[in-house]
């Protein structure tokens, strides 16, 4: 028997400092702007405008620090390779997250129907402004394996394994971390939902339970046929991390000077506060079940957030099934099946301080006495672990290996992906709202906005047979250093666009819900003649859109398929020149775009807007030549 010990340690220690251009420029107090940070200069915010102000933040993380240990033993024994082993990361952020200190306000056209007026008028729909402690947040991953790759016979071998793994909660170490309750009774307000504090009123420093029941197995097959075809597979469940994004900034009422003001109405009548008068007073509170709250029909100043008790990880089950034959040598064709359906995904923040709906609708005037917590502005339920996405997908795959001055790989894939969450980061959706109302959560089930149907690559590179010791060998050692001795490498990626959500400019659902659909009356094909003038030709045709009145939702889906496609070739040549046994200059260029084809973005997807439908915009650069000269001795 052989036993392999291995053991790493990793040690990270960095620093982060982001200064908006707003910071430290005195214009808030050059303004005579009140109630916010005087050196900074305030964000202001006019729906269909760009804003005005450059963030106004200031963020300083100090230090960011990690640790990681991963013990690892292998045991070799006959026909079995078994592995066990565990790891342990540490994950600490000190952060000093100033934003908005110099204050945001907002302004829409729901009361005077231009919100430039609104602005002119003074007429505040939302302000916010947040100067935070320090927050010195934790959290700790541990993890345990075993695994077994079993060479059942010699055309046979089998992978089968276990893993258990948790996250630890976020915490605090000094315990400034606040949640929500929403079933304890406010004592101001007397109605559900009260904000707590992390080691008070007999509470753990956890943000929320752990979870602790995520055992994920493995199991993986190759059986070679032939010398030449090999057939593969596999199944496992993998666990995502606790939360769908960062969190050492959140959860922090109750340990900064922070506001959050908005019209009870929606802006529709009645302001939040007045410009001219500045952001309203903010003192700070004591840390007790009445904190943030006000009395029934009283302007809220709090819009408190939380992970809910129940946290869990969200997990992805995920199998494929794969054919490779070798053939002509060094050339592989591999067909592959792969899926991956995944459950309790975390998606964006939702608030969940929306009216409830009647009969499927909201009211026909928003107020902010019909929230479920009148007495708070949004609440925020922090990475919600209720998504699900389901993707499929067929890829092909040509390879051959370098010889003969030659190597290529051409790539197909043909797939779908359906889920139920906005993520992150994504090619198309509806990029930042992504939620229609938390009791009609089963209408966000739709393509999902990082959904390629098809999409092909094909990379290689090519060694001209011209030169020194190639197939047309050149002795001339001028005519070899002009002509001889070049090679040409290609990348070149045509995939279809990606789906897309449409909104209504105006929010109307009258429930504080983050966004409205309109009424779709037929399928939103790509039009023809669209590139003709693609500042000046809608891309699809918007009177199929329709504002659906107040207090509903509308019928569109959360993404239509599909915005335009992209398609992309770069290429490169380069040459060596030798000048002498050890010494190489080797030149380099490099097309990007060759072609200089634009890959147009998404149009615009608010209705209400004069430019709804237009193409706003080209995803990548134009044409760029890159020269380079290299040493090597």
């Amino acid at each position: 028997m052989t036993t392999i010990h291995e053991f790493r340690f990793t040690y990270g220690r960095r620093t982060f400092t982001n200064r908006a251009l707003g910071t430290g420029s005195g214009k808030n107090a050059e303004l005579g702007l009140q109630g916010v940070n005087p050196d900074f200069f305030a964000r202001i915010d006019i729906q269909g405008l760009t804003r005005l102000g450059g963030g106004n933040q200031e963020r300083i993380q100090v230090p960011i620090r990690t640790f990681q240990i991963v013990d690892t033993l292998t045991l070799i024994k006959g026909n079995h390779q078994i592995k066990v082993g565990g790891e342990w990361r540490f994950s600490g952020n000190t952060d000093d997250f100033n934003n908005p200190a110099g204050g945001r306000f907002g302004f829409n056209r729901r009361a005077t129907n231009d919100a430039f007026a609104a602005f002119l008028l003074g007429f505040v729909n939302t302000g916010q402004v947040t100067d935070t402690d320090i927050l010195d947040t934790r959290s700790d991953y541990f993890g345990f394996f075993i695994q077994d790759d079993w060479k059942v016979t010699p055309k046979l071998t089998l992978n089968m394994g276990l893993r258990w793994e948790v996250d630890t909660p976020r915490w605090e170490k000094s315990n400034r971390q606040s949640g929500f309750d929403l079933n304890a009774t406010n004592p101001v307000s007397g109605l559900p939902g009260v904000v707590t504090f992390s080691g008070l009123d007999g509470r753990d420093r956890y943000a929320h339970d752990f979870d602790l029941n995520n055992f994920g197995p493995r199991f993986g097959f190759a059986y070679r046929a032939t010398n030449s075809f090999v057939i593969r597979g596999g199944y496992g469940i993998n666990y995502n991390g606790a939360y769908a994004r960062a969190v050492p900034f959140t959860m922090f009422n109750g340990f900064a000077v922070t506001g959050s003001f908005s019209s009870p109405d929606g802006g529709q009548f009645t302001k939040a506060f007045q410009f001219s008068d500045g952001m309203p007073a903010i003192q700070r509170e004591e840390l007790t079940p009445a904190f943030g709250a006000v009395e029934f029909g009283q302007r809220p100043r709090l819009a408190p957030d939380y992970i809910q008790a129940n946290q869990v990880n969200g997990y992805a089950q995920q199998w494929n099934l794969t054919i490779q034959k070798q053939a002509m040598g060094d050339v592989l064709f591999e067909a592959a099946y792969v899926a991956n359906v995944a459950h309790k995904l975390g998606g964006q923040n939702v608030n969940i301080n929306m009216i409830p709906l009647v009969d499927g609708r909201g009211p026909a005037r928003q107020s902010q006495q019909l929230r479920p917590f009148p007495h708070f502005n949004n609440v925020f339920l922090e990475t919600p672990p209720w998504g699900n996405s389901t993707y499929h997908s067929l890829n092909a795959k040509v390879e051959k290996r370098f010889s003969g001055g030659l190597n290529f790989l051409a790539n197909y894939t043909w797939a779908k992906f359906i889920d139920g969450v906005e993520s992150a980061n994504e090619l198309g959706g509806e990029q930042g709202n992504g939620y229609t109302h938390y009791s009609l959560r089963h209408l966000d089930k739709s393509l999902a906005g990082n959904d390629v149907r098809h999409r092909f690559i094909l990379s290689g590179v090519y060694e001209l047979p011209l030169g020194r010791g190639r197939p047309v060998d050149i002795q001339s050692g001028a005519l070899n250093a002009i002509a001889g001795g070049w090679s040409i490498g290609l990348i070149s990626e045509l995939r279809t666009g990606a789906p897309y959500g449409v909104l209504e400019n105006t929010n109307r659902f009258n429930t504080f819900a983050h966004g409205q659909r309109p009424n779709l009356l037929g399928q939103p094909e790509r039009l023809s003649n669209w590139r003709d003038n693609v500042k000046g030709n809608t891309y699809f045709d918007t009177g199929l859109f329709e504002a659906p009145g107040a207090g509903i939702i509308g019928t569109s889906p959360r993404n239509i398929c599909c915005g335009p496609g992209l398609f992309s070739f770069d290429l490169s040549t380069h040459k060596k020149f030798a000048l002498r046994e050890s010494l190489n200059l080797e030149f380099r260029a490099d097309f990007f775009n060759l072609l200089n084809r634009p890959n147009f973005g998404l149009p615009e997807r608010r209705r209400g807007r004069a430019d709804f439908g237009t193409i706003r915009g080209v995803r990548g650069d134009a044409r760029t030549i890159q020269l380079g000269l290299r040493l090597e001795f």
